[in-house]
């Protein structure tokens, strides 16, 4: 039994949850509180597998609660329930920085309110918290940069089997060219693209911090988010990667070994303008009911990269991006999904599967690994 405690002042709040999650037996409600005192003393007893944790609290506040639960080495996964992260975002990414996995915002200030608009990212979560148990989360960041840092000859020997090294997937799903049939009519790779929505913000906090200093590419990401939120995102990454993170600005210029997010409310472009590579913004109408949109960016990198980037589609639920990632495998550049087990809800990255448009699908900690190691075989 995966067992769950709600911590949260507001009873409304509490039930809703609790009649929400006894719909599915594999799920247990052994504790509710409205303190946060309690909830220290209902861990230590029951030792629960998942928290919801409410961030206003009386007595003592969630960020408070997070700060002595990593102080004392506590790593059960918490689920941050916000309502003033709404309008103050760096509250919620805060708790982040704390250690909480994930947050949902209570649009209207109350999730009982909103049942019909979170329930799904509720459930969505917990399942993905409760199937997390059976995969290892746990990825050697010395290996990965040894091999991009020193150049291993491995790389450069290995036959093509290597391109099923990380294959999740059953192979009539996926494109009959392989990645090394690719990789042969790729003379450099200059952009790397991430769509990604519902689970971002965990999925994003794994990966992102694996890329190398000396990581080649610039890096664009849109990540579905409020307008207020993006920021704040940003500013959090950027402090737990080792290369710099940014919210993305109009007509500016990228780097590489940089991290550019899409900000709130805004599509985001990339564009070769005078030999510069050039972000650019738009408030055009929304694609896939989403601005900023994958389709959008994925689109733009590919009409100007051609075959010469590498296009990633992450949880989310939804559609965004898949036709625009399958356009980026056609014209020959390198398109890999999140797989289902590793996502919180497999919508963007099984539609685009289903299309054809994927090379491969990777679990989450092998997505990093995978571009580097795809990376340094075309850079030599």
């Amino acid at each position: 039994m995966y067992k769950i405690i709600i911590v949260d002042d507001e009873k409304g709040c509490q039930e809703t949850l609790e009649n929400l999650i006894n719909n599915f037996p594999q799920f247990q409600i052994v504790a509710k509180t409205d303190n946060i005192t309690d909830a220290q003393k209902l861990i230590n007893a029951l030792k629960p597998h998942l928290i919801f944790l409410d961030i206003e609290m009386p007595e003592m506040n969630g960020i408070q609660f997070l700060e002595t639960c990593r102080d004392l080495g506590i790593q059960i996964p918490v689920i941050v329930l916000s309502s003033v992260g709404k309008n103050r975002p760096e509250i919620t990414f805060k708790c982040l920085s704390l250690g909480a996995k994930d947050f949902i915002i209570k649009p209207s200030g109350s999730i009982s309110l909103d049942i019909d608009t979170v329930q799904q990212e509720v459930i969505s979560k917990i399942k993905f918290f409760y199937h997390s148990k059976h995969w290892d989360h746990k990825t050697d960041l010395k290996e990965t940069i040894d091999k991009w840092t020193h150049k291993k000859e491995y790389i450069s020997s290995e036959s093509r089997d290597i391109d099923q090294t990380y294959c999740k997937t059953p192979p009539n799903k996926l494109s009959s060219v392989t990645i090394a049939d690719k990789i042969m009519r790729i003379s450099s790779f200059e952009v790397l693209t991430i769509g990604i929505s519902t689970g971002g913000p965990y999925a994003l906090r794994r990966i992102l911090p694996q890329f190398p200093p000396d990581f080649p590419l610039p890096i664009v990401i849109v990540q579905h988010m409020p307008p207020n939120f993006t920021t704040e995102f940003a500013m959090g990454l950027n402090d737990i990667c080792q290369i710099p993170v940014k919210e993305a600005e109009d007509n500016e210029s990228m780097s590489n070994a940089k991290i550019y997010i899409a900000p709130g409310d805004h599509h985001i472009l990339v564009n070769h303008i005078n030999n510069r590579k050039v972000i650019t913004l738009s408030k055009a109408p929304p694609e896939n009911n989403h601005r900023p949109s994958a389709e959008i960016l994925f689109d733009s990198a590919t009409q100007v990269y051609h075959n010469r980037l590498i296009s990633v589609i992450m949880t989310g639920m939804g559609k965004d991006g898949a036709r625009a990632i399958r356009r980026v495998h056609l014209n020959g550049g390198i398109t890999f999904a999140q797989s289902e087990k590793t996502c919180v809800i497999y919508g963007m990255p099984k539609v685009a599967v289903e299309l054809g448009g994927i090379d491969e699908i990777l679990d989450l900690d092998d997505i990093p690994k995978r571009i580097i190691e795809i990376v340094d075989r075309v850079s030599h």
